[in-house]
């Protein structure tokens, strides 16, 4: 696997943020609710905290975002975007094996939501050892505790 760093997301970020989430998850979005711009844009103005985000940077170059919140007892993994031509390289495995393993040294529970249509990612998941449960129509939330 090629080596990947996180950085800090800044407020300069945001359109790379769009961006990368547009590529990744616009034909799950489209084929659940349809895709409005001018909506997606606006979610996502009034969405970006920049203090939750990482960028994932290989060689220089920004490949992907990880939005995680983190509370007292629960570490959420918001959303985990790899442009394509990064995906299937161990990139997001690795980022959610260090998040996992923060997790269990914290003695927290890791959780996040995945859209139905999402087949690989849940299946990223599942491998990681992660319990799929319903969470709507649309999601399903899956996690692992290490609470004690």
């Amino acid at each position: 696997m090629e080596q990947y760093n996180l950085r800090s997301a800044t407020n300069e970020d945001s359109d790379f943020f769009y961006d990368v989430k547009k590529q990744v998850l616009k034909k799950y979005i489209e084929a659940i609710w349809g895709w409005d711009e001018v909506f997606q844009i606006r979610f996502h103005q009034e969405n970006f905290h920049v203090d939750d985000i990482q960028i994932i940077m290989m060689q220089n170059t920004a490949i992907g975002t990880v939005e995680v919140k983190e509370t007292t007892d629960q570490i959420f993994i918001s959303s985990l975007y790899i442009l394509p031509s990064f995906q299937n390289k161990g990139i997001g495995t690795n980022i959610c094996k260090t998040y996992l393993l923060k997790a269990e040294l914290a003695n927290k529970r890791i959780a996040l939501e995945v859209l139905k249509l999402n087949v690989n990612a849940q299946r990223l998941y599942d491998r990681l050892g992660f319990t799929l449960t319903d969470r709507d129509e649309t999601k399903y939330l899956m996690f692992k505790d290490f609470k004690k």
